[in-house]
């Protein structure tokens, strides 16, 4: 079931890889983090309980280094989920000092040859506390064994700090911003019961010396609430994607380009009291509105290649941000936006006489359309009618 479990973990991480371009790149961490946290599981299992020679083989000691980055990467992803910001600083070096240590410290393990290892896994499904002994060069095998958990408990109660002192003086109602607290809780939380399990499993076996007792030198608590946080922790991203648009917020380069823009006859939105302030607002979703608005009269759509990469960088709007807006704002998405203004841009060209000489292929594409059935297919669904019905109106 361990492994069941973290296979599946790890196909959730490579369907997230593949739509990142679409949320926030500060789920990369996220995803980095879930990826570390099901390997460490599927590690355990083949050295603990598979008793096959040649899972062991391939899963002791090699990934020391790497599981050692499960702390940094979700300090990296709570920092940058509430800072709104996913790049690294140069004093981050620092977080991958233990990365290096564990390296350095496995080094002689890597240049041994494929039979020795082999020897090497027989001899630990023989005797569990063989695993102790890869011949490290820094540090002996319990403390490589122990301290990672101990990282991975620190780092979390770091975050859990940054979590309180963000969200303690101004804890807002609104949709997006409850449900980011909401599933900090919830991360922080299970990685906490997690890693504790993890972390007394680890000190049972290392000390207690009840190497080949199998599953029953685990306690059962630890053992139950550890999987079911992993469980949890793989599965909650599809119960609530929103969580992957983080905390949607203007970003500095537009709030700064103006210092009033008017949303409607009656208001206005004063912008130089706004600059520091980060909470979602309706106002701000208007102003993103009024911004995209202004920018598609300049029929960027009629692009054939225009995508939300296009409209990310010539509004200055991060990609994230455009796609909450028509999600929670317009309740659409980018792609029915888009069909949408080709097919009105299509409307004013029949509307204007433009179109007299002109075939149906012919404005499909001056409008910005790849595909024919893609075309009538949005415009019948924009208007109820298919483009030559409408013509001969």
């Amino acid at each position: 079931m361990q492994f069941t479990i973290s296979m599946f973990g790890l196909f959730v991480c490579f369907l997230l890889l593949i739509n990142i371009k679409k949320t926030n790149k500060v789920n990369l961490y996220l995803i980095f983090f879930l990826v570390l946290i099901n390997l460490f599981n599927v590690i355990q299992y083949c050295t603990m309980f598979s008793n096959n020679k040649y899972l062991a083989v391939v899963c002791l000691v090699h990934f020391q280094p790497l599981i050692v980055l499960t702390g940094p990467m979700l300090f990296f992803y709570v920092r940058g989920l509430l800072k709104d910001n996913a790049e690294l600083s140069k004093n981050d070096w620092i977080h991958f000092i233990p990365f290096m240590l564990y390296l350095v410290n496995v080094s002689r393990y890597y240049t041994y040859s494929l039979d020795y290892k082999l020897a090497f896994a027989e001899r630990v499904i023989q005797h569990r506390e063989i695993m102790l002994y890869f011949d490290p060069v820094l540090f002996p095998g319990n403390i490589s064994y122990i301290f990672r958990s101990v990282l991975v408990l620190f780092y979390t109660t770091v975050a859990a700090n940054m979590v309180y002192k963000h969200f303690k003086d101004d804890l807002r109602l609104h949709f997006q911003n409850a449900l980011i607290f909401r599933w900090l809780i919830v991360f922080l939380g299970f990685n906490y019961i997690m890693n504790i399990g993890i972390f007394y499993y680890v000190g049972q076996l290392l000390y207690n010396w009840n190497f080949n007792g199998g599953i029953t030198v685990i306690p059962w608590g630890a053992f139950i609430f550890g999987l079911t946080a992993l469980i949890l922790l793989n599965l909650v991203l599809f119960f609530f994607p929103n969580i992957l648009y983080g905390l949607p917020r203007m970003d500095y380069t537009i709030l700064k380009k103006s210092t009033t823009l008017a949303i409607n006859s009656s208001d206005s939105v004063d912008l130089s009291k706004s600059v520091k302030d980060f909470e979602i607002s309706i106002e701000k979703l208007e102003l993103i509105d009024s911004k995209l608005k202004e920018y598609a009269l300049t029929n960027p759509y009629i692009n054939p290649d225009f995508n939300l990469t296009i409209m990310s960088n010539d509004t200055n709007i991060p990609k994230h941000h455009i796609s909450y807006f028509f999600k929670m704002y317009l309740k659409s998405d980018f792609i029915e936006w888009k069909n949408k203004a080709r097919v009105e841009f299509v409307i004013s060209i029949i509307n204007s006489g433009e179109a007299e000489n002109l075939t149906l292929d012919a404005i499909s594409k001056k409008a910005g359309f790849v595909s024919r059935s893609t075309f009538i297919n949005a415009f019948k669904s924009h208007t109820g009618k298919t483009p030559s019905e409408y013509y001969q109106l």
